[in-house]
């Protein structure tokens, strides 16, 4: 802990000096040590050392407790996460390749009405950034560049690849049904089957 002043405390120590007089000195960040106790000596500031230096050593202990407390706060998430991994996991291998079979459909299913319930919405977008881009094409085009048109939404203008915001693709069944297999820790399969189950009474 420190046992003297810092450069940061005779600054404070300055500007709260003028600060009460309702001026202000600039460009003290940049002063050295030397020239700050220069000004702390012409204008006869007082203060108290050994409170400053107590202070300090409180701020620093605080904010060592309020470290300490965060890593652990973290440490525990992690330990939580890692064990709600871990028994998706579990749930997932203790699967039939059946029952397996029917949770990625489920998924794939729900996650298909997300993408029909957003369709008109993504189309408008979509749509937008079509007609943006061809301004944009237009453009370059106009300009003499060397354009090259690959997506709706993306060109390639003298060998750069220009990307213009972020189309929603077409629905793709069977990407989405390895998607949620490669990341089935992020789905609760029991609670899935158990949905299934009401569905199909």
């Amino acid at each position: 802990m420190p046992k003297k002043l810092l450069k940061a405390d005779y600054i404070n120590i300055i500007e709260s000096h003028f600060a009460k007089q309702g001026k202000r000195l600039t460009n003290l960040s940049k002063s050295t040590l030397p020239k700050l106790k220069e000004i702390i000596e012409k204008y006869n500031i007082k203060f108290d050392e050994k409170q400053i230096i107590e202070d300090n050593e409180e701020i620093i202990k605080l904010q060592k407790e309020k470290k300490k407390k965060e890593d652990k706060e973290r440490e525990e998430r992690d330990k939580k996460y890692k064990e709600e991994k871990d028994r998706k996991k579990k749930e997932w291998e203790g699967l039939t390749e059946e029952e397996k079979d029917k949770v990625l459909t489920f998924i794939v299913i729900e996650q298909n009405k997300v993408y029909l319930n957003d369709y008109w919405k993504n189309k408008k977008k979509n749509d937008e950034l079509k007609r943006e881009t061809d301004i944009m094409e237009k453009k370059f085009k106009d300009d003499g560049a060397v354009v090259e048109r690959i997506k709706d939404n993306q060109l390639i203008v003298n060998g750069i690849n220009v990307i213009h915001g972020w189309c929603v693709e077409p629905f793709d069944w069977d990407y989405t049904y390895q998607d949620a297999k490669d990341n089935i820790d992020g789905f609760e399969p029991l609670k899935i089957l158990e949905e299934i189950k009401i569905l199909q009474q």
